[in-house]
């Protein structure tokens, strides 16, 4: 009867890898439409949107750009969006974008520092020369992002298939503790949450308090280390890759902050079971107990810190408005991802004691992979740059974030879907491997 149970298993294992499979080359080759466009035009009076049809971008027919009810309109940028309304598909310089005019009807172009000024009538109408429509066309015709994420939500949806089946084949037995289904673990996971998490806000007001017991600064530290960072980032890459983004310092210090957090949560857990031997060894503690009090630990950080961020934002007078939202929503993704993967780190570090230099170099590495000096989108040539935003949670993360709080602007929002979902999968596979490993742990640390 077993043996015909695993037989079956693997035979639904394999049906749902052929069907993922099945539907990534079918997402990959299928002949979409050309579609239609989106042009926001963002200058010092706000944002003026227009839609693009797909018929008049094939025809070449979408040469006039309009501005209406301004008699002046002082140009920032311009950026572009497909169907997804917030995904950025390309954004385009003020310099750049008056080069692809040919002409302003009953009106002139003006250059200034930092932008470039329309003047004309009432309604402003600008024709555009082949160059600009060509660009158009290219974008309308590419699909290239939407793909990606099209092939992302499918592997999403056939994981949590997969878990269903788990859930549906689970066996019903309470006191059975090796049962390792989902819906037995998400029990156990809840009601040690309610057990323990005195002890987790209690660990981390302890941990807190050892860090700066000896400080002369005390809780300044934390303030000082992300601004003396943003100062460098700022003096180093500020007039190599911050010309074209505003308020630089804002720019960099908030994508610290998120940085930070995730970074430091992941460093911590590889070792955490190592480091905390002499609390394992003699007393049962779920193992993500450990983990959850040093993100406790991180989070307190990290809100003493914003209070360096509120600052800036008051001092370079930044808007703000409906859309921050999306600023606490990407961090609450953020938190589920470094759950996910620290449970995971934190297993195989038990078992490999040079994980902990390689996740080291990896993070290194993703720092710079991440756009916190750079807009990922404005500074990687294409397709580069929709491959790192689509494919990279912290960069995606981290650009959501900042148009939230810096531009009032949504963005991302299907991929931010997306990861909320893989995060909340990751944090799903990595309770359930320490769930079933934990026992070992104290034999081998």
């Amino acid at each position: 009867m077993q043996s015909v149970k695993k037989r079956g298993n693997k035979i639904i294992i394999l049906l749902l890898l052929s069907v993922f499979v099945i539907g990534i080359i079918g997402i990959g080759i299928y002949p979409f439409d050309n579609r239609s466009l989106q042009m926001k035009i963002v200058t010092t009076k706000g944002t003026y949107v227009q839609e693009i049809g797909s018929e008049d971008i094939a025809g070449g027919t979408c040469q006039l750009v309009e501005l209406t009810g301004i008699e002046d309109a002082k140009i920032k940028k311009v950026r572009f969006y497909g169907e997804m309304k917030s995904i950025l598909l390309k954004e385009v310089p003020y310099g750049e974008f008056t080069n692809y005019i040919d002409r302003v009807e009953n009106g002139e172009i003006i250059w200034d520092d930092g932008f470039v000024e329309v003047t004309g009538e009432k309604n402003i109408r600008m024709y555009m020369k082949q160059d600009y429509i060509q660009i158009l066309q290219k974008m309308s015709a590419s699909f290239f992002q939407e793909r990606l994420i099209l092939g992302e939500l499918w592997g999403v949806i056939v994981i949590m298939i997969a878990v269903g089946i788990m859930m549906i084949q689970e066996r019903k037995t309470e006191n059975n503790w090796n049962n390792h289904g989902p819906i037995f673990e998400i029990k156990k996971f809840c009601g040690d949450i309610r057990e323990y998490w005195q002890y987790i806000i209690y660990a981390a007001k302890t941990d807190l308090k050892a860090e700066v017991a000896d400080s002369y600064l005390n809780r300044l530290w934390w303030l000082l280390e992300p601004f003396f960072n943003m100062i460098v980032y700022v003096v180093v890459f500020g007039n190599i890759m911050g010309g074209n983004v505003e308020n630089y310092a804002t720019f960099i210090f908030s994508a610290l902050l998120m940085w930070n957090f995730f970074s430091k949560t992941i460093n911590y857990s590889v070792k955490s079971v190592r480091n905390n031997k002499d609390i394992i060894t003699k007393v049962y503690i779920p193992k993500f107990v450990i983990l959850l009090s040093n993100m406790v630990l991180n989070l307190f950080k990290l809100l003493f810190s914003m209070t360096v961020l509120v600052v800036m934002i008051l001092i370079f007078r930044v808007h703000i408005g409906v859309n921050l939202l999306w600023f606490i929503l990407s961090y609450i993704v953020m938190m589920l991802l470094s759950f996910g993967l620290g449970m995971i780190f934190m297993h195989f570090g038990v078992y490999v004691d040079d994980l902990s230099y390689a996740i080291g170099i990896l993070i290194n590495m993703l720092m710079f992979l991440s756009g916190i000096f750079y807009d990922v989108m404005t500074t990687l040539p294409d397709p580069l740059n929709s491959l790192m935003l689509c494919l990279n949670p912290v960069a995606m993360l981290i650009d959501t974030m900042r148009n939230a709080l810096l531009y009032n602007t949504a963005s991302n929002l299907p991929l931010v879907g997306v990861w909320f979902l893989i995060s909340v999968i990751l944090c799903g596979i990595g309770v359930h491997i320490v769930y079933k490993n934990e026992n070992s742990y104290v034999k081998i640390v």
